[in-house]
């Protein structure tokens, strides 16, 4: 358990001061003002004393309740479940209604005249709350707000609002941290890593930014916005990236690549998720990824099996004293080809190493060459978004993860007393059920596609499931220049129709039929 010590809380501070403290290089403040009580807002010092807190040694802290009950004087630093102060901040304010959805208490904000020197500024803080972790996803969503120029700016995570509801432990767990053990220098019950918002600007002329922090549903339980100082600036940028791996996988990116600074400084990876770190380190993520640093300023991102998308963060640094944070997605979304395990005459091959020629076991005509693969990465959103059945849904199989048209042998005896036949094909959206079988949205997939002389029933992962099937999909599905490809191979095929190639290796059920099969399924 931590100690408790009083950080140095200059509540007395301007509206100038407090914007001087916070705007750094590449930004000049012209004027500033200050909204709500004296005692909720402050300059900070000594901010080494909440380490692992506070996004800066010093900076600007901006709270619903006191700002001085950020931190206790000694003794445990955490003695509250539920601090609240019921000031005199803002009532029921649209700006901030209209983030948090609901309405707000005791808002306090910053409006800050300023011209920059770039078109891009970004803003490194931390929210904490006393919110966390009883009240989240309910409608106690305290919210910070932000707006450039009249328009609100969102962070680039989950839903765009800095709230208890977007960011927690279930939500963004790589980006949260719980203090209910008390073993950080506050009195907050939560508080997120140090983040950033970037946002758009108009540089060589006045622009206005509005900085400020809401209760929402009512005035009780206490928040805050710590902000760093000299970290409002222009002149280094740290831009988000995204990366795809499967689960199973690593992959090797370069995140400095997009990043953007002055001339003269050197880019340099200093945290890693708040953790410092130097080449060759490696930081374990609360989500169960590892990330690497490698010694050409890459990271190498090593899945930890899961199907799930998270973001964790780093800070870089140019040399000349400015520093940045940004954000990394990583979706593991197995694309349908790194991994895949279809079975062969020799075994299980993962898809991608299968070549045109290549045999392959089917279930009826044993192993058969194939004679077309096809590739489409796509963003795996809406009706192209794969679908993820669970190792074990339908027999002894791995997970598994398909194009939501891709079929599915079903084998039972109700399909018999149904259709006359006991084994049939199933759209994969035919079976989501939100649980074992369920859409994964985000990032993109690369759909892959096998192709033989007639249609044919693989083994993808154990499980049985159909080869491509050309059709009228195929036209909507493929460019102009792949179906040239399959038409080549197959010159009696009408793309249109489907026509002059074989029919189904079994009855394929329409969504009304696959929903008599599985009446708990959600077709889509």
């Amino acid at each position: 358990m931590a100690t408790g010590a009083e950080l140095g809380y200059q509540t007395n501070a301007s509206a100038l001061a407090m914007a001087n403290t916070i705007f750094g290089p590449g930004v000049t403040v012209n004027s500033a003002s200050y909204s709500g009580p004296a005692n909720s807002s402050a300059i900070y010092t000594n901010g080494g004393l909440s380490a692992g807190v506070t996004p800066s040694q010093t900076g600007v802290i901006m709270s619903t309740g006191n700002v001085r009950d950020f931190t206790q004087s000694s003794g445990d630093p955490n003695r509250s479940t539920g601090t609240s102060t019921n000031t005199s901040g803002f009532d029921n304010r649209s700006d901030f209604n209209t983030i948090a959805g609901t309405n707000t208490y005791d808002a306090v904000w910053m409006d800050v005249d300023f011209t920059p020197t770039g078109n891009t500024m970004t803003m490194s803080f931390v929210f904490s709350s006393e919110e966390y972790p009883e009240f989240i996803n309910s409608q106690f969503n305290d919210v910070v707000g932000v707006w450039v120029n009249g328009t609100h700016v969102p962070i680039t995570v989950g839903n765009g609002a800095t709230s208890v509801n977007n960011i927690n432990g279930n939500t963004q767990q790589n980006l949260f941290v719980s203090n209910t053990n008390d073993a950080f220098n506050t009195e907050m019950d939560g508080f997120t890593i140090t983040l950033s918002l970037t946002m758009p600007v108009n540089a060589g002329v006045t622009n206005s930014i509005r900085i400020g922090i809401a209760d929402a549903a009512d005035a009780n339980y206490d928040s805050n916005l710590l902000i760093a100082a000299n970290s409002v600036q222009t002149v280094l940028i740290a831009t988000d990236d995204n990366v795809n791996i499967n689960p199973y996988g690593s992959k090797t990116v370069n995140v400095l690549d997009n990043d953007l600074m002055l001339p003269g400084g050197t880019l340099v990876i200093t945290h890693i998720n708040g953790v410092a770190v130097t080449v060759g380190s490696t930081v374990t993520l609360p989500s169960g990824q590892t990330v690497q640093l490698n010694a050409d300023g890459t990271f190498t991102v090593i899945g930890d099996g899961q199907i799930e998308s998270k973001t964790f963060t780093y800070t870089i640094s140019d040399g000349l004293g400015n520093t940045d944070v940004g954000f990394v997605t990583v979706n593991s979304i197995p694309c349908f080809v790194a991994g895949t395990a279809i079975l062969t005459p020799d075994g299980e091959v993962a898809v991608e190493s299968l070549l045109p020629g290549d045999l392959v076991m089917t279930h009826d005509d044993g192993a058969q060459p194939l004679r077309w693969i096809g590739r489409r990465v796509v963003a795996a959103t809406g009706s192209f978004a794969p679908v993820h059945i669970r190792a074990g849904t339908f027999g002894p199989h791995a997970d598994l993860m398909v194009s939501p048209l891709h079929r599915i042998l079903i084998r039972d005896s109700l399909a018999e007393l149904l259709f006359g036949e006991t084994d049939v094909l199933v759209a994969a959206k035919d079976l989501v059920n939100g649980s074992s079988v369920r859409y994964m949205e985000g990032g993109e997939v690369e759909y892959v596609h096998l192709l033989f002389d007639r249609h044919q029933v693989i083994f993808s992962e154990g499980l049985a499931t159909e080869s491509f099937l050309p059709g009228p999909q195929t036209t909507k599905s493929f460019e102009a220049d792949i179906m040239a490809e399959i038409c080549a191979l197959f010159p009696e095929i009408d793309p249109e129709t489907g026509n002059g190639y074989s029919p189904a290796a079994r009855r394929t059920l329409r969504p009304f039929e696959a929903h008599l099969l599985f009446p708990d399924s959600r077709a889509a």
